[in-house]
């Protein structure tokens, strides 16, 4: 809508001091940018290897951070992968503030790599990095692979909401990570030898908006600065029968939770059939919701298209474009059309310290579930009106 005038003074004239003040929104007058920052070699071995905290270079408002991860130079025969591999090549990430805060914990890449599949950063079709150009699994004579992930830090490209103020070289972010043992990579059978296994990273940010252009007012922060978005991992065992969990990570917005659930000497390939068949999530001692298993499936198909037909082809658990083994996403990011990340951010679940959330139901065989919670502090207002 065309800005209005104030009509002051003789004839109606407006005057110089009332003229409308335009506002830029923050990323209309930002910019994209994206450099690099790591790039070491290192080869798996027997035992995992810490790799080392990395400092995050400081530019504007830090928006994700892109991992590259490629392995060559292996030999075998018969070479199979861990059923988290490639992606658990990397272990122990995480990404903590300035202060030393923790914003990001993962276990293992695997982890990492559902929270961008089903976190609803990128449209289904580019979130699922198995079927980017730039994967490869595991080479049964070589054991070669290659894989990217994405560490998310901004919630919304829409807006920048989320993206983090980074502009201190005295005072920086810091990234971990480990490279993991042969076992948490390869099946049965691993390389002869072991490939080396290159690890780029680059940060991608938004400039720092000049203060005015042109005339006009730029918006210099994203909105609701400090907003911050959190995701951590919790594992908890579970018996055959009937078990209510404890989820422990609250006192946020809670805006995902990915369950991966893993039977005791099976892992994820069975785990898929041990939900029960009717899920209840308990919110301070109410039910919210009560889902029966088929219906779950068919709400995270119809909420990314991942697992859907394509013509004859249907994608099988766990390869490009499938559902994934023993995962299974409740998400409160679907209110503005029915797909993941596409949030008005009003469906966001707000939980205190003292919030109780649990998960009831009758277990078919014993297990753990790892639960991935992608919770958000807000600092501001980050509702749409």
């Amino acid at each position: 809508m065309p800005a209005t005038t104030v009509a002051t003074g003789k004839n109606n004239a407006p005057s110089a001091k009332d003229a409308p003040v335009i506002s830029v929104p923050f990323i209309r007058a930002s910019g994209e940018h994206r450099e690099p920052f790591i790039d070491i070699t290192s080869t798996p071995t027997t035992s995992q290897k810490d790799l080392g905290v990395f400092d995050v270079p400081a530019y504007g408002y830090l928006r994700s951070i892109v991992l590259l991860v490629e392995a060559t130079g292996g030999t075998g025969t018969g070479v199979t992968s861990h059923e988290d591999g490639p992606f658990s090549a990397l272990q122990g990430i995480t990404l903590a503030e300035p202060n030393g805060a923790t914003i990001v914990q993962f276990n293992s890449g695997f982890e990492l790599y559902l929270a961008h599949k089903y976190g609803g950063y990128r449209d289904s079709v580019g979130a699922d990095f198995k079927a980017s150009p730039t994967y490869s699994a595991p080479g049964a004579t070589t054991g070669n692979f290659s894989f990217m992930l994405r560490i998310p830090l901004e919630l919304s490209s829409r807006d920048g909401l989320g993206a983090l103020v980074n502009q201190s070289a005295a005072s920086t972010f810091k990234l971990r990570l480990s490279l993991a043992s042969l076992a948490s990579i390869y099946g049965a059978t691993v390389p002869t030898t072991a490939p080396n296994v290159r690890i780029r990273a680059f940060i991608e940010a938004w400039d720092q908006p000049e203060a005015q252009t042109g005339g006009a007012v730029n918006a210099t922060t994203p909105p609701a600065p400090n907003t911050t978005q959190f995701w951590s991992s919790q594992v908890i065992p579970y018996a055959q029968g009937q078990n209510t969990l404890k989820l422990s990570r609250v006192g946020n917005y809670i805006r995902n939770m990915i369950l991966i659930l893993r039977r005791t000497g099976s892992g994820r390939a069975n785990g898929h059939n041990d939900l029960p068949d009717n899920t209840s999530l308990i919110y301070d001692t109410r039910p919210i919701d009560q889902v029966e298993r088929n219906n779950w499936l068919h709400q995270m198909y119809e909420r990314s298209g991942y697992g859907g037909a394509s013509g004859t082809n249907v994608p099988a658990l766990d390869t490009a474009g499938g559902l994934n083994n023993g995962v299974f996403v409740y998400d409160f990011t679907h209110e503005f059309d029915g797909t993941y990340g596409r949030e008005n951010r009003d469906l966001w679940l707000p939980t205190l310290t003292s919030t109780r959330l649990e998960l009831q139901g009758e277990f078919k065989n014993a297990g753990s579930l790892t639960v991935l919670t992608n919770d958000v502090a807000v600092a501001g207002n980050v509702f749409f009106q």
